[in-house]
């Protein structure tokens, strides 16, 4: 039902149900997006916690966006400041919700766009902080699609309005969603790959040997490089079975294993091949070896365009939004990236626009193909043609 049906007290008291409902969902999204790249449950402990002191947060000071200001941004027991991008992300999922309710109404769908708004949050913080998509937010989400397309009568995300009995598209909708997914996670999947052709790689020189490490971090759900301040997750560096990561090393602790001396190490996802400086070489199956590090004047490693995450993350946009917020979110994710890496290079923080990952980028244009892409498409057709454009792409 179109709001402007409503009567106004009726109107504005569910815009701001709705406001208040996202803070809710943006405060747990909050616990989200701290435990899930540790590997913690988003359940247990139930209640959230002070990073710190690991004191338990009592309900009156775990007000979305009220309690962050009451206790002025500090935790109640141990006063550790308490960061601004919690109330943040409330105020943010907040609006996002409100917006979604003025956009399309009281229909079923507006649960399928809470739904891909939050995951957009979640996953986008996360991509921030850990440079990582999880499969949770991902393939879950794209999972989450699939059911909305099949629960959701005529779900408009897919199914043109002209349609004259959208209740009985259920299984087209399903088809689309499927599709559309597959077809999100097949472009940047190649996209991955013609990247790392073109691109060669990604080689870093240290003008004096730094410390490099290989570990998995408590929580992780795989490796983590590390070499002086560049950190790479596992999947990463290996999407293809061919991929190898060199490493020039003046010190290479393997295991037990220690080597003094220069040499090259070439890893791959199944062993490490040490070449000495005499030319001799050693093969060790990776899963031999519980811990590697040392130090390194020089590494070599794939380079791509794109991550595997970005793939996952565009298979979960297809299955929510169809095959046309696919292109609109590749396309817009890229203009918008571009304008914010410009504008931070202005402010003279060229390092801050390298630490910002692609997946938010994708995120943000998916957001607008949600409120507004259909519209855009038409007036972007409308532009170049000169006449009115009619069903978008």
């Amino acid at each position: 039902m179109p709001l402007a049906l409503l009567p106004p007290t009726t109107y504005w008291f569910l815009i701001i149900s709705a406001f208040a409902f996202g803070c809710c969902v943006g405060s747990y999204l909050n616990v989200v997006i701290y435990r899930l790249p540790l590997g913690l449950s988003t359940n247990h402990p139930r209640r959230s916690f002070c990073p710190l002191c690991k004191a338990d947060i009592p309900f009156y000071q775990n007000i979305p966006l009220i309690s962050w200001l009451m206790l002025g941004a500090r935790c109640g027991k141990c006063k550790a400041p308490i960061s601004a991008r919690y109330p943040l992300v409330e105020l943010m999922t907040g609006l996002m919700f409100s917006a979604a309710v003025l956009r399309f109404g009281l229909d079923w769908q507006v649960f399928a766009a809470f739904t891909f708004m939050a995951l957009c949050v979640a996953g986008s913080y996360i991509d921030i902080d850990h440079q990582i998509l999880p499969h949770e937010i991902t393939w879950g989400g794209a999972a989450a699609g699939l059911v909305a397309s099949l629960a959701i009568p005529g779900y408009a995300f897919l199914v043109p309005a002209q349609l004259p009995h959208p209740e009985t598209t259920r299984g087209m909708t399903f088809l689309q969603s499927l599709g559309s997914a597959a077809a999100g996670y097949a472009v940047v999947w190649t996209v991955v790959q013609l990247g790392k052709l073109a691109f060669g790689k990604l080689k870093l020189r240290f003008d004096k040997p730094v410390e490099w490490s290989v570990t998995q971090p408590e929580g992780s759900p795989e490796p983590v490089l590390k070499a002086g301040d560049q950190e790479e997750v596992w999947s990463e560096i290996f999407s293809r079975r061919s991929d190898r990561l060199i490493i020039k090393a003046t010190r290479a602790e393997l295991g037990t294993v220690v080597y003094e001396e220069p040499c090259t190490l070439k890893i791959s996802e199944e062993s490490v091949t040490v070449v000495l400086a005499e030319g001799q070489t050693v093969v060790t199956p990776l899963e031999e070896i519980p811990r590697m590090g040392g130090t390194c004047t020089a590494i070599d490693q794939p380079r791509e365009a794109m991550g595997l995450g970005d793939a996952n993350w565009m298979a979960c946009t297809g299955a929510f939004l169809g095959w046309k917020a696919v292109l609109f979110s590749l396309f817009g994710g890229s203009i918008i990236g571009a304008c914010v890496s410009l504008f931070i290079m202005l402010l003279g923080r060229r390092e801050w626009a390298a630490r910002i990952p692609f997946g938010p980028y994708l995120a943000a244009g998916a957001l607008i193909y949600l409120f507004t892409g259909p519209e855009l498409i038409n007036w972007y057709l409308n532009v170049v043609r000169g006449m009115p454009a009619e069903g978008g792409l």
